[in-house]
């Protein structure tokens, strides 16, 4: 019966391959990228451990395509906002609303922190960083100089790591005013 059984089980190493990566990406999302490892998600895929290592290098070739598939999602957002930024007369307040948004799911921010992190030590990841931070610093250089421009970007990383870590969301008007005051308005915005 047992041979039966394993005779009709038809191999599908594609298959296997993506619900690996499928249960990686889930991971991120739900734990961070930092706590993923090949046993979790052999565990989560349901595969055997020697899975994970069948069909990927190491851990960061595991990881990084499975961020390309996110990666998917999260450029539909970057567009999203990408073109919302393109069509208001006012970007630093969407860029206040967007980390206003972002602090309002700490867990998610983490999360999308640790991404930013683990990017930095690994060069090859880097590819799902840079083009979206390069586009919003290009957008904002329209209305400002482009050193300012990263400089709000800098401090948008800022103020998300410091929530992350401090547990401790700061008051959007803290925000917009601290965001105007770098790019320059805040004598147009009447904040003090």
């Amino acid at each position: 019966m047992y041979i039966s059984a394993v005779a009709k089980r038809t191999r599908d190493p594609e298959g296997r391959r993506k619900k690996i990566l499928q249960a990686a990406g889930e991971l991120i999302k739900e734990i961070g990228i930092s706590a993923v490892t090949h046993r979790k998600v052999a565990e989560r895929a349901r595969v055997p451990l020697g899975s994970t290592t069948q069909y990927f290098k190491s851990l960061t070739d595991m990881l990084a395509e499975a961020l390309t598939g996110l990666e998917e999602e999260r450029e539909e957002k970057r567009a999203e906002f990408a073109s919302e930024l393109n069509e208001v007369d006012d970007p630093v307040g969407l860029v206040v609303d967007m980390v206003t948004e972002s602090l309002s799911d700490l867990k998610r921010t983490r999360n999308e922190m640790s991404f930013a992190l683990l990017y930095t030590t690994h060069p090859k990841l880097r590819r799902f960083i840079v083009p979206g931070d390069a586009a919003l610093v290009k957008r904002l250089s329209r209305n400002i100089p482009e050193a300012t421009g990263r400089a709000v970007l800098a401090y948008c990383y800022g103020v998300l790591f410091q929530a992350v870590v401090q547990e401790t969301v700061p008051p959007r008007e803290e925000i917009e005013a601290a965001l105007r005051r770098l790019a320059g308005d805040s004598a147009e915005r009447g904040d003090p």
